[in-house]
């Protein structure tokens, strides 16, 4: 089945005689078909290489009229609501895509807007935001993104039509707490494309029908965890500080697999950097996965040792860890997914591990 994407450009403005952002949205009206990303690049990546996907494209007006049509769509109780909004619009000066990471609740037309409003302001006045992060998953872009020299993540969507549509469509998502397929708050992006004599049409529309494809996706990761045996056969458990995310639960440490390494050295390199210790993976214990609604885990685990004489922690994401003995391992409280991994553990014995 297709996943549904609101897709919008803008009218002509100013002295421009077109918008490459109208010609991208004319474009992919009515899209009904699968959108390849090619191959993955990054440890984190998009759980589908190709999806299917139908686009609902919309030219908005250059005016206060236009910047609050797709908010007011939202309003509607009876219009089935998108997997996802993607606005576009020009960036004249910009020589690649942008991907706006933020919207601000403030107008500083620099020119009038096409029904001759020039105004510095705020959006919304009562809106309780200065400023609005896209709830589409920009991590997870900008690592199958993350070598294309034509698109980068930005800071900085003007203070224009383009940043008023943007904060009005993110405050309208929130307030009517709308969601995806996924549970996830429905990804909002804008995306600034620059002239296409800086990046050629074809290319432009290529690559955003690829932001589509991921946008649309949770982000899937290589994790993995390191299971510390010492000579009284009781593993370490080590609890996440109050700054970390899931903060107070405990796991066997570990994390993320980065860009261009094993999952054995990325194990050995969050021991070091989480304890200050040298350790080296055995063997692979256990393999699952686990999936929240922000994102999907594979998770890796590997039996370990000490390498040479164990120093003191110099604990950097945790606040505590212990050495638990077989009987005690269901004394502190797991990360949900690891809670069924611990209670074999518990069954096999530390020993058989």
């Amino acid at each position: 089945m297709a996943v549904e994407v609101w897709l919008t450009g803008y009218e002509p403005f100013g002295e421009h005689q077109t918008n490459i952002s109208q010609q991208i949205a004319e474009h992919l009206a009515d899209f009904k078909d699968v959108i390849s990303i090619g191959p993955s690049l990054d440890p984190m990546a998009a759980e589908v290489r190709e999806i299917a996907v139908e686009i609902k494209s919309q030219v908005l007006t250059v005016d206060k009229s236009g910047s609050e049509e797709i908010s007011s769509n939202i309003a509607e109780s009876d219009v089935t609501m998108p997997q996802a909004i993607i606005h576009l619009g020009l960036a004249e000066n910009r020589d690649v895509i942008s991907l706006e990471a933020t919207s601000f609740n403030e107008l500083d037309f620099r020119i009038a807007d096409n029904g001759g409003r020039q105004v510095s302001s705020k959006i919304i006045t009562d809106s309780g935001h200065n400023l609005l992060h896209t709830t589409a998953p920009m991590n997870l872009l900008m690592a199958e993104f993350g070598d294309n020299e034509l698109i980068c993540k930005s800071e900085d969507p003007g203070r224009f039509i383009c940043n008023e549509t943007y904060f009005k469509t993110l405050q309208a998502v929130e307030e009517a707490d709308l969601r995806d397929r996924m549970n996830r708050v429905t990804p909002v992006l804008f995306v600034h494309l620059p002239p296409a004599d800086k990046i050629p049409l074809e290319t432009q529309i290529s690559l955003v029908k690829q932001v589509i494809a991921i946008t649309v996706q949770r982000p899937e990761m290589q994790v993995v965890g390191g299971m510390l045996r010492d000579e009284n056969n009781h593993l370490l458990a080590a609890r996440r500080s109050p700054d970390e995310y899931m903060a107070g639960y405990w796991e066997f440490p570990g994390g993320k697999v980065e860009k261009g390494e094993s999952k054995e050295e990325a194990i050995s390199r969050e021991y070091h950097e989480e304890f200050g210790w040298i350790i080296k993976p055995i063997r692979v214990c256990e393999e699952y996965s686990h999936a929240w609604p922000e994102m999907v885990v594979h998770l890796t685990f590997f039996l370990c040792e000490v390498v040479g004489e164990l120093p003191p922690a110099v604990m950097t994401s945790h606040d505590e860890n212990r050495w638990l003995a077989v009987d005690e391992l269901m004394d502190v409280e797991w990360l949900p997914p690891d809670v069924e991994f611990v209670k074999r553990i518990q069954e096999r014995g530390i020993e058989n591990l």
